[in-house]
């Protein structure tokens, strides 16, 4: 299949409007964060942003909640399902949306939640980084796990980040839900690039890979490096794709944060060398199939 007959779909990125939602991180300028310094991106990255970074290369997105400030969870979720209405449910057609998992039921906020059309998944964030894992809520294993089922009785996935230290125990408790649609973001939050690094994480992800539903995003991994290094990023990528296979991989921008160390253009190129080793099946997940699968594209909105 010529790549010009791919559909492409942007698997993981952001919008913000700062006007409409508070979001703490983009208004605290001159703070560090585990990704960087976020300086040149805290203002607003509107719909019309996005549209112009992608330059008419990706026909359907996924957005992915950033860390709206406590009770505005839904306001971020309005504004997202706004957008998408203003592209006929294209960008985003779907968004995974902000739940805290550390509360001991999810159900009303889910409902909440899916009274917009937009909405198929959900992400709270176990691990970020060494230095940030401290500020963050404890994962307390039967909380989750109960708040876990209750995504899969609601039909939702779940976006997955977390760090090395937490793929034991989080692993543990994902065994128990089977059914949950998970999708890892950002190469499992992959911080030691050793040569030693990359072998354990390429243990370990084969572990989650024995999970029946699970998926991996190929996107985040200038968060990790901290610069853009194409030949790196494809060497990791490429073992994902050995590791899960391209039915279930699919390729994030995390933009606009990555655009901290990339344009889009750059990841674009190395997207289509990822596709270039495919079979035509299989570059027809990679490039859109297993994002539309893991986010039932064709089933609501």
């Amino acid at each position: 299949m010529p790549q010009s007959d791919l559909e492409w779909i942007d698997s993981h990125h952001h919008l913000w409007d700062l006007s409409r939602v508070d979001y703490p991180w983009i208004q605290s300028k001159g703070e560090v964060r585990f990704f960087g310094q976020p300086d040149p991106i805290r203002k607003d990255y509107l719909l019309n942003n996005y549209l112009a970074d992608v330059a008419g290369r990706i026909s359907r997105s996924v957005h992915v909640q950033v860390g709206a400030t406590a009770g505005q969870e839904l306001r971020e979720t309005a504004f997202v399902d706004q957008c998408s209405r203003e592209t006929g449910g294209r960008i985003p057609a779907a968004a995974v949306v902000a739940i805290d998992h550390g509360q001991q039921c999810i159900a009303t906020g889910i409902e909440a939640h899916m009274a917009f059309s937009v909405t198929r998944g959900a992400r709270h964030m176990i691990g970020k980084s060494a230095e940030e894992n401290p500020t963050l809520p404890p994962f307390i294993p039967d909380i989750w796990l109960r708040n876990w089922r209750t995504l899969v009785e609601h039909d939702l996935s779940f976006d997955l980040q977390l760090t090395e230290d937490q793929y034991d125990m989080v692993l543990s408790v994902l065994r128990q839900v089977p059914d949950l649609r998970l999708a890892i973001c950002h190469f499992a939050s992959a911080w030691d690039q050793t040569a030693e690094g990359f072998t354990r994480w390429r243990g370990w992800m084969r572990q989650f890979a024995g999970l029946p539903n699970a998926c991996f995003k190929i996107s985040g991994f200038g968060m990790f490096k901290q610069k853009w290094d194409e030949p790196v990023y494809l060497e990791w990528a490429t073992a994902a794709l050995e590791i899960f296979g391209a039915e279930r991989c699919m390729l994030g921008s995390n933009f606009p944060v990555d655009s901290l160390y990339m344009s889009y253009d750059e990841l674009f190129v190395a997207w289509q060398k990822l596709v270039a080793q495919c079979t035509p099946d299989e570059a027809y997940q990679l490039a859109g199939g297993t994002a539309a699968d893991s986010y039932s594209l064709s089933a609501r909105g």
